[in-house]
């Protein structure tokens, strides 16, 4: 079996998988006979290779094996030597499953080998050779099977963003947002390498902004990001080996169902049982005790806008909000308390927002925001109200600053991104626009390991670096506010009466 760096594609006889269990677990013929309620003759024939069980029996004898194998591993202790055994890592909580699909998958491939099922010899199988066949044909692979997806549907990468990214992987899921279908993207991360380099940074930010129908969930985990191994649930497998840092050598391609399914169920628990460094979630919540109240318990933040500015909102703002959704009494309590904790962070803590010049304009001429997990079009009296209430806020405290990406070719992606970026520095959170995702579509991804918190602010500060970035303290806010006070109060109205 192929040992770490690529998948295991079972090619062992029933017998040998069965034979090297019996090895490891010391467990005699008579005792598996017991447990299966064979006479212990037929068991000798298994681990012989002189007799199959009989195929309609296979899934409760296989379940019964790999219970009682499991069990004296665990017992022990030597999930190591089952993990070198399956090459995969194994645990006390996965060794059951893990038996049992080692087992299954090589009673297929014995049933095959010893030629019965005879349609099913013959395994959809290709090898492309050479970086610029491997891309083609990877590429159309992509656009044909991802625009049939099925919803729901989950694509496991056993392979690092980053390296995927030096090769370009990422863009053989480029679709129109519209026609993007709705799946789950399992992927490795090399934050090392992340924290080494911001355009890798850069990169990852444009791509959840830019793809806001898929859902990304990332890991910082060594195994998951060096097996060079792409599954498309209930569609396809793709190994592949680099040939340097930014081509592809070879790649192999299988499309067997049976085959397909049993990869994907052995490498699903892999990603099942890791703490994602980054994912998506419905809802951030607005309970007394959530995400969002330890969120808002610091007093340090940075938040980049794209949706509408959801803070330092004047109270009648709210009062419409929460008349506008029909909120019940303990939502509009909880929403109080969120708008209690907003003001004693706004009153003292330090804040720093940043906006692209297209946001601001954005909401000015719409009043569109994405206001706790709700969707809310702030009329324009209220509007007026709040550009007025956010500059006295700012002016009683200093330690609120405002940056503004201006609109240029450079920083194209920021000006059209629909993605912002909520921090206090330890945890973070990303909201989409839901106006451009499906209903199905989770809306906001939670930023659980600090590291990656970290190498986001890397970014941003990196941002803040270039010529098109102009950083405003309450005088310079209030300066300009005054200058086109006329103009930004006349668009209102225009675009209120449209």
């Amino acid at each position: 079996m192929p040992q770490r760096g690529g998948i295991c594609l079972v090619s062992e006889e029933y017998a040998v998988i069965l034979k090297k269990l019996i090895t490891i677990t010391e467990t005699k013929n008579l005792v598996l006979a017991n447990i299966t309620g064979y006479d212990v003759s037929y068991i000798s024939k298994w681990v012989n290779g002189v007799k199959l069980p009989a195929t309609k029996y296979i899934e409760q004898i296989n379940e019964k094996l790999a219970k009682c194998f499991a069990e004296a591993v665990i017992t022990s202790g030597r999930t190591d030597e089952l993990s070198v055994l399956f090459a995969v890592p194994v645990t006390r909580e996965t060794a059951e499953f893990e038996i049992l699909q080692q087992l299954s998958a090589a009673y297929r491939f014995s049933m095959k080998h010893h030629g019965r099922h005879r349609q099913e010899a013959s395994v959809p199988a290709k090898v492309i050779t050479g970086n610029h066949d491997a891309f083609l044909f990877m590429n159309t692979v992509f656009k044909e099977k991802m625009r049939n997806a099925k919803e729901g549907s989950n694509l496991l990468i056993l392979g690092d963003f980053c390296t995927l990214l030096d090769i370009d992987f990422w863009k053989f899921l480029e679709f129109p947002n519209e026609t993007a279908p709705h799946i789950t993207i399992h992927v490795g991360i090399d934050l090392e390498k992340l924290s080494r380099d911001t355009k890798y940074t850069e990169q990852l930010y444009i791509i959840l902004g830019r793809y806001l129908n898929y859902e990304f969930k990332l890991y910082h985990s060594d195994v998951l990001k060096q097996g060079n191994t792409i599954i498309m649930e209930n569609e396809f497998v793709i190994q592949y080996s680099l040939q340097g840092e930014r081509s592809i050598g070879i790649c192999t391609y299988i499309s067997d169902a049976a085959l397909v399914q049993d990869i994907y169920n052995r490498f699903y628990v892999g990603f099942a049982n890791q703490q994602a460094a980054l994912a998506p979630v419905k809802t951030l919540g607005i309970e007394d005790i959530g995400f969002r109240t330890a969120f808002y318990s610091s007093d340090k933040y940075f938040f980049f806008l794209t949706n509408g500015v959801d803070f330092l909102l004047p109270t009648q703002a709210v009062s419409e909000f929460l008349a506008e959704i029909k909120a019940s009494k303990q939502v509009t309590r909880q929403i109080g308390q969120l708008q209690i904790m907003w003001d004693e962070m706004m009153a003292s803590g330090e804040v720093e927002f940043m906006l692209p010049m297209t946001s601001i304009i954005r909401y000015i001429e719409t009043g569109y925001m994405f206001f706790t997990d709700k969707e809310f079009k702030m009329k324009a009296p209220y509007r007026k109200m709040h550009l007025q209430h956010a500059l006295d806020i700012m002016e009683k405290n200093p330690k609120i600053t405002v940056g503004v990406i201006q609109a240029s070719m450079e920083m194209s992606e920021y000006q059209v991104t629909n993605l912002s970026f909520y921090s206090n520095y330890t945890a973070a959170f990303f909201k989409k626009n839901p106006q451009y995702i499906r209903e199905s579509v989770c809306p906001f991804y939670v930023v659980a390991n600090k590291k990656l918190v970290e190498c986001f602010h890397t970014f941003f500060r990196q941002v803040k670096q270039m010529p098109m970035y102009h950083h405003y303290a309450y005088t310079d806010i209030r300066q300009k506010y005054e200058q086109y006070k006329g103009f930004v109060e006349r668009t209102i109205d225009l675009y209120e009466d449209a």
